[in-house]
């Protein structure tokens, strides 16, 4: 499956001046994004989906950035690994084509899930009163249904051959040059501009709502004055914790989306040099575009009270079992202990079940023999 002869003229041209990423640490560092992505962020769906607590349609929102983490630890990630090493036709194009749609849609889906949620935090803190009746399951439910096909879509056009002039492919997988500026246009720039006015809002609205909570404090009773800070403040925190996995995001897909795009736009911005180094700088980006996956769930965990609870219960269940299992096969494994030393001196198992007490049927230990009755 694995092949070691020379794939292509132009491949074999470049591989005495391309420098790579050392195999070995990308697989290690990629297999390790992989499984915290995908352990972390199944914990968080099945979180969402089993827990009334977590049921708000808040989640909703999140509960779609998991699902698309999620498929970026199972599909993307490993097809990124076996992407590096070399195979045989047809399973080259086939690890190709994999890697890149996978990549292309959970990115989409990710960054358009978090547009929603910062549509949807602005509604919460803008107009609380509101918020129920316009912000419904429904729309939102509706609203994701939208985003996931629109990534899907999108991240499928590029199957389409609109270039068949093309006399060395890697992949069936080629983006054309119009559609790579077009979606980093709609789907990257547009969504981060949302998400950057959302936020922007949200911080002047928050600072408002705390001078008039502190302008009020005289005038009005405690008690409502401190049920309205405690409000503040929790929504306050669930804000910043949105932020900080947008902030993550943003940091983490904003080099990726910036290179690609110069490449797009721009090629005579790159040296003759930096060829030799492109491939280190694709891993580089790639790696980061996976950690946003790889963090999301610890975020949770560290600023939201509501999923470190049912992250505790899952795990105070999950010890549980273990507990029960190992209790289960510790008595298994002396009730068969003892079944085989009642077989060696000759004495049948279900008869003395059957008669009874086996110390009052049977004094195995003075006479060595099986009583029958």
């Amino acid at each position: 499956m694995f092949n070691n002869t020379e794939t292509s003229p132009l491949l074999s041209q470049q591989d005495s001046h391309d420098i790579e990423f050392p195999r070995t640490p990308l697989v290690i560092i990629l297999s390790v994004l992989s499984f915290g992505t995908v352990l972390g962020n199944s914990i968080v769906c099945f979180a969402i989906n089993n827990h009334p607590a977590l049921r708000h349609v808040t989640y909703l929102s999140i509960f779609s950035l998991a699902i698309a983490d999620l498929m970026a630890g199972l599909i993307a990630i490993p097809s990124y690994i076996f992407k590096k090493f070399t195979w045989e036709e047809p399973y080259d194009t086939i690890v190709c084509d994999t890697f890149r749609a996978s990549y292309f849609l959970t990115g989409y889906a990710s960054i358009l899930s978090l547009s929603i949620i910062s549509v949807e935090r602005l509604i919460a803190i803008k107009i609380p009163l509101k918020h129920m009746t316009i912000v419904t399951r429904r729309r939102v439910i509706l609203a994701l249904l939208a985003v996931w096909s629109e990534a899907l879509i999108i991240s499928s056009l590029p199957f389409v051959p609109w270039d068949s002039n093309d006399s060395y492919k890697q992949c069936n997988y080629q983006p054309p040059h119009w559609w790579s500026i077009m979606v980093i246009i709609s789907n990257v720039i547009v969504p981060f501009l949302v998400i950057v006015v959302c936020y922007t809002f949200m911080y002047l609205t928050a600072q408002t709502h705390i001078k008039k909570i502190c302008s009020d404090k005289k005038g009005v009773k405690y008690n409502t004055v401190h049920f309205s800070a405690c409000r503040e403040r929790n929504e306050r925190r669930g804000n910043i914790t949105i932020m900080i996995v947008i902030g993550v995001f943003v940091l983490s897909w904003f080099p990726s989306c910036f290179y690609y795009f110069l490449q797009k736009t721009c090629p005579q911005c790159f040296s003759e040099s930096f060829e030799s180094k492109e491939s280190i700088v694709n891993a580089l980006v790639k790696i980061l575009t996976f950690t946003s996956s790889f963090l999301n769930p610890m975020i949770y965990c560290w600023r939201s009270r509501e999923f470190r609870s049912v992250f505790l219960k899952i795990c105070m269940k999950e010890k549980q079992k273990l507990t029960e299992s190992f209790s289960s096969y510790i008595n298994n494994h002396n009730t068969r202990r003892g079944n085989t030393e009642l077989k060696s001196i000759g004495c049948s198992t279900p008869d003395l079940k059957r008669k009874g007490d086996i110390q009052e049927n049977c004094n195995i230990k003075k006479t060595h023999v099986c009583c029958y009755v």
